[in-house]
């Protein structure tokens, strides 16, 4: 394995570690209608952008196992995450470009699906209202939209690190 690779591998992990923290620790006091941000589908989406479809998978494996562990979920977004990053990267070598507009959209998505698969359960068991749920996907996924910036910024450096 190569400096660069370890280098890279390590920086993922990093993002990844700090997104949890964020997510389980700052997040959880940063409540809008109750709502917390969702922070690790985006580093799913920006390391599938920009490590390719095998990666991604990979990295969205682990950033799932992490959003799982965050928001008290069995393996939902596990598995989500995990096509999240596989897919990402399949559409940006073959169908879309390697930048940030098709990162927004790619994001919106997959944010827009985890925030519908936290809110199944209050809509299907709780008596939550359709209609309510709905808007809470979309504060929950206008809110997490926040943090693209960074998370494009950092998953697009790491991928440009030079080796030494």
């Amino acid at each position: 394995m190569s400096v660069r690779k370890f280098k890279r591998g390590v920086l993922r992990a990093l993002i990844l570690l700090l997104l949890y923290i964020l997510q389980t620790d700052v997040f959880t006091h940063l409540r809008i209608s109750g709502i917390c941000p969702l922070a690790l589908p985006l580093a799913a989406v920006g390391f599938g952008i920009f490590d390719g479809g095998l990666k991604g998978g990979l990295w969205g494996l682990v950033a799932g196992i992490l959003c799982d562990l965050s928001v008290g979920s069995s393996f939902a977004f596990t598995i989500m995450l995990t096509l999240t990053g596989f897919f990402s990267g399949f559409l940006s070598e073959f169908i879309l470009a390697k930048g940030f507009p098709s990162f927004l959209v790619l994001s919106a998505a997959a944010l827009l699906v985890c925030s519908s698969m936290q809110a199944f359960p209050s809509v299907a068991y709780m008596g939550v209202s359709l209609a309510d749920g709905a808007i809470g996907v979309l504060i929950q996924t206008a809110y997490s939209l926040i943090f693209v910036l960074p998370v494009y910024w950092a998953s697009r450096g790491i991928s440009r690190l030079k080796g030494r």
